[in-house]
């Protein structure tokens, strides 16, 4: 094999390892899509996006938590509140769902590819 064929391959393999590492993460994290989320009632939702970002657009009536402040801020929350977890590409609400789930919290949601599909569709 030359190297520009290994190097290919590497970059496959490392390419599967990274899809495969995201997509057990999310094994146990029910997800949501957008058009699913507007179809719900007296669901609340969580931003986890950085302030900056959540200056810039956010989902009405989204609580604005930064994702590193998770842990400590949203202990108010009732445990047993139906709760939509978002990021830009659902990415970082999966981390913020992990956390959520260990302190408790049962009936989360990640919002399938964040504000960004959200936005897509309003």
């Amino acid at each position: 094999m030359d190297t520009a064929s290994t190097i290919l391959v590497g970059l496959f393999v490392v390419y599967a390892i990274v899809k495969l590492i995201g997509y057990l993460g999310r094994l146990g994290i029910k997800q949501i899509s957008p058009r699913e989320l507007d179809q719900k009632k007296g669901i609340m939702l969580l931003d986890v996006r950085t302030d900056r970002e959540f200056r810039q657009g956010h989902i009405p009536g989204a609580a604005h938590v930064p994702l590193s402040e998770v842990g400590a801020r949203v202990k108010k929350v009732k445990k047993d509140k139906e709760l939509v977890v978002y990021c830009q590409s659902g990415s970082r609400s999966i981390w913020a769902i992990k956390r959520l789930m260990g302190m408790g919290y049962t009936h989360l949601y990640n919002l399938k590819g964040g504000y960004s599909a959200w936005k897509r569709i309003h």
